[in-house]
Parts: C-alpha cells; sequence; structure tokens
C-alpha cells in the first residue's frame, strides 16, 4: 500500500511539474487525463458488476476489449503532447500500468477467475485515485 501512495505522490509531483507547461498543452493533457479516467472507471464498474454476477460475461469481455483500445489510442494522444521527456517517461508508464490491469482483468473474465477480477478491481481503484490526481494536477476535474 505504501509503495502506492508513493507512485501516487510521485505522478501528481510529476503532473505539477508539467502544468508548468504552455496552456494548450495543459488543456490536452487534462482532456485526455479525463478520458483515462473514465474509461479507467467503465472498467472498475464492469468488473465489480461482473464480480456480483450482475452482467454477462459476453457484455464484460466486450466492455474490457473497448477499455484496452481506448486506453491504447489516449496512451498514444498523450505520447504527441508536448509534455517535458522526464515527466512523459513517468505518465506514460503510469498509464501502461493501467493497460496491464485491465488486460490481466479480461483474461481472468475469459478464465472465470472471480478471485482475480476482484484483485484487478482493487488495483484499478488505486489507479483511478492516480489518473484522477494527474488530473487535477493538469487543472481538470478531480
Amino acid at each position: 500500500m505504501q509503495l502506492i501512495q508513493r507512485h501516487l505522490y510521485f505522478l501528481l509531483l510529476l503532473l505539477l511539474l508539467t502544468a508548468c507547461g504552455s496552456k494548450s498543452t495543459k488543456d490536452e493533457l487534462s482532456k485526455e487525463l479525463q478520458s483515462v479516467k473514465s474509461w479507467t472507471a467503465t472498467a472498475h464498474f464492469v468488473g465489480d458488476a461482473w464480480i456480483h454476477k450482475a452482467v454477462p460475461t459476453t457484455y464484460v469481455k466486450q466492455t474490457l476489449d473497448k477499455t484496452q483500445q481506448e486506453l491504447k489510442t489516449q496512451t498514444e494522444e498523450l505520447s504527441k503532447l508536448s509534455i517535458p521527456s522526464s515527466n512523459r517517461g513517468a505518465i506514460l508508464k503510469s498509464l501502461q500500468q493501467l493497460q496491464d490491469t485491465v488486460s490481466q482483468m479480461s483474461k481472468a473474465v475469459e478464465n472465470n477467475n472471480y478471485p482475480a477480477v476482484t484483485q484487478q478491481v482493487q488495483q484499478l481503484s488505486h489507479q483511478e485515485q492516480a489518473i484522477a490526481q494527474l488530473s487535477l494536477a493538469a487543472g481538470g476535474q478531480p
């Protein structure tokens, strides 16, 4: 847990440093991070619903596939922004970890592995907090 908190604080610090960039870059960064935050929340919601057997597996798989595609697109868009290279690396690494979590969740759903999906949903919860902090530091909504 302490490692996650340190990671969150590190990302927040990096984003604050990034916030010193141009207004248009800040706006674009905020917009992209809001989209990432939304897709992360979608994956969290659908995973939690699947754990509670409130949605069919087919729907969850389709939603997680779409989430993975959108997160990849957002990562590509973020990589094009004029973010200082040291900060860009940390942000993109965080997004890669998020993509990995969604991918692992998708595999766990495929295998009907409820404990693994529960673990991935918990991980997404921490990652949602990190994305919210990044978005807030970029001038977006929490």
